[in-house]
């Protein structure tokens, strides 16, 4: 049976190999710096004229990008992911507002735990449908004057908020005077939660509109409602419920 899954992982690798053939005219799959634009490079002086601060106008375009780490960790590994699409305007080709929204889905199931007072691990499902979350944020450009307009090398913070439902089986609930309730399965539970971003983007032109980047950063929790019967094993846009370092590659299109 044809699982949903592979069909994304064939959208991306049809994606990929549309430019397959302009990638291999260059000699390698991942130019060091922009080309498409070299001609207008070298016309760019490397140093600015006396009183200038700034080499580009105030603004320059709209850029957009997906993550496709998540799903093709999804497809082949993973019963967890976030599916994200990203939206930043370029000022000056210093200061880069952005904004995401995604859905995220988990279907996981653990052997970690162990049952309350006998020490026997225990297995619980943690099932969520796909569900919203969204980011704000700021990145800014620590190269902006770059005579290679289309690399961007960003700092940035994002600000993150989701809500899911999920439903939970097989769990043991620990309670200090009856010692283990359980197995126990609740449904719906609802979760909100906040966190914040801080880390580092590198975008790089591959061809024409198209760049592949990458982005690294620290995550925490600012708030989690919805934990009275523990805390989540996933939350949609910011991952496994207790990690603290994210990661994601990117493909980008410049919209003008």
């Amino acid at each position: 049976m044809f699982h949903p899954r592979y069909a994304i992982t064939l959208a991306i690798a049809a994606l990929l190999l549309s430019n397959s053939p302009m990638l291999l005219a260059q000699g390698r799959s991942i130019p060091v710096s922009s080309e498409v634009k070299a001609e207008e490079q070298k016309e760019l002086p490397d140093v600015l004229p006396e009183g200038q601060k700034y080499r580009y106008r105030f603004f320059n375009g709209l850029n957009v990008s997906v993550d496709i780490l998540d799903p093709l960790l999804y497809t082949f590994y993973f019963e967890h992911a976030s599916f994200e699409a990203q939206v930043m305007a370029d000022f000056h080709h210093r200061f880069f507002p952005m904004a995401s929204f995604g859905m995220g889905i988990a279907d996981e199931t653990s052997d970690n735990g162990l049952e309350y007072g006998t020490g026997k691990k225990q297995e619980f499902n943690f099932k969520s449908n796909l569900a919203p979350f969204g980011k704000i944020g700021f990145a800014y450009n620590i190269d902006y004057n770059s005579t290679r307009p289309n690399d961007l090398y960003l700092v940035f913070l994002r600000y993150g908020l989701s809500y899911n439902k999920a439903d939970i089986s097989n769990l043991y609930y620990a309670d200090e005077l009856w010692g283990s309730l359980g197995p126990i399965s609740i449904n719906d539970q609802e979760y909100t939660t906040q966190w914040v971003e801080v880390g580092g983007m590198v975008k790089v032109q591959i061809v024409k509109h198209i760049s592949l980047g990458w982005d690294l950063y620290f995550k925490a929790k600012i708030t989690q409602s919805g934990t009275q019967y523990g805390t989540p094993f996933f939350v949609p846009g910011y991952g496994p419920n207790k990690s603290h370092i994210g990661f994601s590659f990117r493909i980008f299109y410049d919209i003008f």
